[in-house]
């Protein structure tokens, strides 16, 4: 998150035995007792231009360090006391240290005894730190200095894309004992040497580093392979690896939202396509959806209604006799559109006339659906999430670590992403395959609730049904949806899409 005068950035602080800073709930007291990344244990870091940082708690108070180096968290202000300098370790571990700019030393420390002591960045003072970010890990990934974004191909990492359009532009960031490995849509992974390759080894790893100057000159983030070098695009083929040893413009990038992008169907698997004059028509399709095909969904929370944005940049909108066009440039309430789930894995689309969208005999799509007829609704099918993500309030949805009975049950509490394979079914519902390579499935206890476990050898069908812009629910095949409670529960149970069955994507 960025504002006018500073960097956010959210983050864990974990030391050398694992376990993470921790704001104390009462008092103003932090230890690094924390097992897990919870809410005590999210600390956000503001980069500021002179390179200071300020480190903020989930409470919104601040870490200071008085003359003795005594650690507290109870400032509701910066002053000097709460001023730090962020250093990279040179070791090629990826992990930071954190200097107080009054006292000249450093934070450090186990268990609750945590202090400012240290007088160096070094593991034998206890004073580096791993920071495994706190963002959901399915980005987008953008080159400040070629204004352009990376883009997978069967090659390599290319930072070629004008748009981040289709599954190419995707990244997984998996994290990994301080660094991140980039994972492509098609389960690879980016070496240093450029090259995308299956294996996951210590050449696929980079520390990141953030950055902000006072010119904004050398403002983003770097990724910096286990040699020191930083990422990079070649100048010539625009491919991503590492070979930068200084940090420049070129080394510097930023991470964006990645927004679903659908491809929308009719009956009889008709696709919506845009047209010439920038028509919008469904027509029958066999292969892959091509750019005009793929559009891009965006939630506007106050008007509760969506915008479908094409690969050009333009808009859908409601046009003369109700057809459907894509002429608009900007975003307006005469180019939103009402989208309401049947839960058949099938949504009714209403344009901003009120009507809903319908297929004409030309084929042109309309807004134009009598008052007397059944709305069938159109199966909205994502794209972009081959693989995929699920964070809840309480963590991420992932498997047990447990054996016997429940051991392929999945929970809503885990503190790392588990990535899970997203497969189109043919009626707009989708399958879930764990890491396992066993599909969910319903899990019907005698007396229980209905959990997920991951151990079907054949697909099942859930839907997921689009809720904001990164928000998803999910219908279960007992036609319950997911919900997630703080002490880890996923089940199938809610008759309606409340706030606890919401799954950020």
């Amino acid at each position: 998150m960025e504002s006018e005068n500073f960097f956010e950035w959210k983050i864990g602080i974990m030391n050398i035995e694992e376990k993470y800073l921790t704001a104390e709930g009462y008092g103003d007291k932090v230890n690094a007792c924390g097992t897990s990344l919870r809410q005590k244990q999210t600390w956000t870091v503001e980069f500021h231009g002179d390179e200071t940082v300020y480190i903020r708690s989930y409470a919104r108070n601040f870490l200071s360090v008085d003359r003795l180096g005594t650690v507290t968290c109870a400032a509701a202000e910066r002053g000097e006391n709460e001023q730090f300098v962020v250093e990279y370790a040179t070791d090629g571990s990826g992990r930071w240290a954190f200097r107080n700019k009054k006292q000249k030393h450093y934070l450090a420390g186990t268990q609750d005894k945590i202090d400012c002591l240290a007088k160096k960045a070094s593991e034998e003072e206890l004073s580096l730190w791993n920071t495994p970010f706190v963002l959901h890990p399915q980005l987008i990934l953008f080159s400040l200095a070629g204004k352009k974004f990376a883009i997978a191909d069967k090659d390599g990492v290319k930072v070629s894309g004008t748009k981040a359009w289709g599954s190419h532009a995707l990244f997984t960031l998996v994290y990994h004992c301080g660094k991140y490995r980039f994972i492509t849509a098609d389960n690879r992974s980016l070496c240093k040497d450029g090259t995308l390759v299956d294996t996951h080894d210590k050449d696929t790893l980079f520390g990141i580093e953030v950055h902000l100057s006072v010119d904004k000159a050398l403002t983003g983030l770097a990724f910096k392979d286990n040699e020191g070098r930083f990422l990079s695009a070649s100048s010539a083929s625009g491919l991503l690896k590492a070979q930068q040893k200084q940090l420049k413009k070129e080394t510097l990038f930023r991470f964006d939202l990645c927004h679903p992008q659908v491809s929308i169907l009719g009956t009889e698997g008709k696709m919506a396509h845009v047209a010439f004059g920038n028509e919008v028509m469904l027509k029958k399709q066999n292969n892959e959806p091509s750019t005009s095909e793929i559009f891009q969904l965006e939630y506007h929370g106050k008007k509760k209604k969506w915008s479908i944005e094409t690969y050009e940049g333009t808009f859908w909108g409601v046009g003369q006799r109700g057809r459907i066009d894509a002429n608009a440039k900007t975003v307006s309430d005469d180019n939103l559109f009402e989208i309401t789930w049947l839960s058949n894995g099938m949504a009714a689309i209403k344009g901003s006339n009120g009507k809903p969208l319908v297929s004409t005999g030309t084929g042109n799509l309309a807004a134009n659906l009598p008052d007397d007829a059944i709305d069938e609704g159109f199966q909205i099918r994502l794209l972009n999430r081959p693989q995929i993500v699920f964070r809840c309030d309480f963590g991420y949805i992932g498997m047990k670590n447990a054996t016997g009975s429940n051991k392929d049950e999945y929970i809503c509490t885990k503190p790392f992403p588990s990535v899970i394979s997203v497969q189109q079914m043919e009626d707009g519902k989708y399958s879930l395959q764990s890491e396992n390579g066993k599909y969910w499935c319903i899990n019907l206890q005698a007396g229980g609730y209905p959990s997920i476990k991951a151990n079907s050898a054949e697909p099942v069908p859930f839907v997921l049904e689009f809720r904001d812009t990164l928000v998803v629910t999910i219908l279960a095949p007992n036609e319950r949806y997911m919900t997630c409670d703080k002490v880890g529960h996923f089940h199938a149970t809610s008759t309606e899409p409340g706030s606890k069955c919401l799954l950020f994507i």
